[in-house]
């Protein structure tokens, strides 16, 4: 298969996992989700390295790079991207999600040098549009807490940062589900530790059949999202997988509109600063 087909099923299966998330978090809470998930991520992912992969590229030295990579991402960037589902919503927060890729260009401005382009620069008033268009929405113009809106935002700065290192761990270590694997299990060691950390002053895990039925699906529907852009990576090009992977905020906003009704509304102006933002993306990916 295409890595552009495999980057366009990250993006489905990431907008999946993410409304089975906002449905989940209604009897439970961030960091539960988020322990879950990973706890799923590595049932399915090393059960299948254990049936198909040899085992022994866990002693490549390449493996380091998926165990850093594991220290914020998906784990960190996971919580930041559920706080902003249980605070923003699925079809607000998805969008805010993808802006991945002008992070990495405006790091490459400010810290490699790189000159600001024509495109970049409408590209970055595209997506600051869309993003303010985003954080007014309610009833009445309702502004959105700063906080809530920096959750997605920060996820999304953390991942185009791990996008790059993924890339050259996979020229070490060429197998996506194992890649995959050791960076959740290194993602679930932090996030446990940040569980036990956290319990000594509040009960932070939340978990019940109610919001379990939610999150296993959920867990299994980000696990195909994980290996999927690994497979994009491997056999394709960063500057043509991400823009397609970023496309999810479009399959957000019509599985919100089609299975959230009862949690959150679509409106027209999250609408229209989601495809302001996809756009922005779109255009700073393609033509920077």
């Amino acid at each position: 298969m295409p890595p552009e087909l495999f980057a366009l099923a990250t993006a489905f299966f990431s907008a999946l996992s993410n409304v089975l998330t906002k449905k989940g978090l209604r009897y439970s809470n961030a960091g539960t989700a988020v322990v879950m998930s990973l706890c799923i991520n590595i049932v399915f992912l090393w059960g299948v390295s254990f049936l198909f992969i040899p085992l022994d590229s866990l002693r490549s030295p390449g493996i380091l790079i998926f165990v850093i990579v594991g220290l914020f991402q998906p784990g960190f960037t996971r919580w930041l991207t559920y706080k902003g589902i249980e605070t923003l919503g699925v079809s607000v927060a998805d969008p805010m999600r993808a802006t991945t890729p002008l992070f990495s260009a405006l790091m490459a401005i400010l810290l490699l040098g790189e000159r600001m382009t024509v495109p970049v620069f409408w590209a970055t008033l595209l997506i600051i549009a869309g993003i303010t268009l985003l954080s007014h929405h309610g009833g009445s113009a309702e502004k959105v807490r700063l906080v809530y809106v920096l959750y997605p935002l920060l996820a999304s700065l953390l991942a185009g940062f791990s996008q790059a290192l993924r890339k050259v761990g996979l020229g070490a270590v060429p197998h996506p589900f194992l890649a995959a694997a050791v960076t959740a299990t290194s993602s679930l060691l932090i996030s446990l530790l940040t569980v036990w950390i956290s319990a000594k002053k509040k009960q932070i895990l939340l978990l019940n059949l109610s919001s379990l039925a939610y999150y296993l699906p959920a867990g299994v529907a980000v696990s195909l999202a994980m290996v999927s852009i690994y497979f994009a990576l491997d056999q394709g090009k960063v500057t043509v997988v991400t823009p397609i992977s970023s496309t999810a905020p479009l399959f957000a906003l019509t599985l919100s509109a089609l299975f959230l009704r009862d949690v959150e509304r679509v409106t027209i102006k999250i609408v229209i600063g989601a495809c302001l933002i996809v756009a922005g993306v779109l255009l700073i990916s393609l033509w920077r």
